[in-house]
């Protein structure tokens, strides 16, 4: 039996090598070429009209006269005023509050758009100097971290608050003016920071705020707020922040914090295509941190 089956094998082998070669596979007909390149320029075109009237306004980091991060705090509590942000065609970044009814849904919303990048931030609650901020009525089902706990307890609740914006690439502070300024708190959140890969952006909402020198010192990149746009909510004064915000930008890569309402709206959807025209680049924070490693100017 073995003998047959060689035999075979070698007629097997045989017919193999004398069969003639496959017929060539058929070349592209010129009118199918043609129709190929139509359909591939008329995407392109598509593409082009869909990126000049809705596309992001973006201008080239070297070629800007200043660079600017405008980020949104407190972000999740509502959705209208979320989406004219969002609608805006400048690349602003979202800080999300964990326990916020919609922060599910407003990171799918950010997340949704693959043309169209918006980094994301956990704006991880802490304790500030008014404890009556954190009472349930006001806080709206935040868990804060606070002071006393032990550094297991903070990191903890930095983990839940983490599974709850699971698309963050940095961390902010929600208020903190209490706890910020505590060094060893902010020492004991560095290590899963570093570990998760995360930036920390330092609201700066106290002046003693620690927040951002435990990060440096951990290896953590770190950024400081250098202007509230709306600490006084009157259009004229966030006009004039945001100003501001870009004068600063042109020396040094700048960031800026507002927070949803209507007169931001109104004041980004005017000023923002007249800061484009001026040279200012509305940039991610992690493209700051990539370029410059840091943005200290204070207000």
């Amino acid at each position: 039996m073995r003998l047959d089956l060689l035999a075979w094998l070698m007629i097997a082998g045989l017919a193999m090598a004398m069969a003639p070669p496959p017929p060539p596979s058929p070349l592209i007909t010129a009118d199918e070429l043609r129709t190929l390149e139509a359909s591939i320029e008329r995407s392109l075109v598509a593409a082009a009209r869909w990126e000049g009237r809705r596309g992001d306004r973006e201008i080239p980091w070297d070629e800007a006269e200043g660079h600017l991060a405008i980020v949104i705090d407190d972000v999740g509590r509502e959705l209208h005023l979320f989406e004219q942000l969002l609608g805006l065609r400048y690349r602003l970044s979202f800080a999300v509050l964990p326990g916020a009814v919609y922060a599910p849904g407003v990171q799918l919303r950010l997340r949704a758009d693959r043309r169209r990048h918006r980094e994301i931030l956990l704006h991880l609650p802490m304790e500030p100097l008014d404890p009556a901020a954190m009472e349930p009525e006001v806080a709206a089902g935040e868990e804060f971290l606070r002071r006393g706990e032990p550094p297991a307890g903070l990191v903890a609740a930095l983990d839940r608050a983490l599974a709850r914006v699971p698309a963050a690439v940095g961390v902010n502070n929600h208020m903190g003016s209490a706890l910020s300024a505590d060094r060893s708190a902010m020492d004991a959140l560095m290590p899963r920071l570093r570990a998760e890969g995360l930036f920390v952006l330092d609201s700066l909402t106290v002046s003693g705020s620690e927040l951002a020198s435990a990060a440096e010192a951990a290896g953590v990149p770190a950024l400081r707020r250098s202007v509230f746009l709306d600490h006084d909510p009157a259009p004229e004064a966030i006009e004039a922040q945001l100003r501001r915000a870009a004068e600063l930008s042109r020396r040094q890569p700048t960031v800026a914090i507002g927070h949803p309402s209507a007169a931001l709206v109104d004041v980004l959807r005017r000023e923002l295509p007249r800061l484009d025209r001026a040279g200012i680049a509305i940039v991610p924070l992690s493209e700051i941190i990539g370029r410059s490693g840091a943005a200290t100017p204070r207000e």
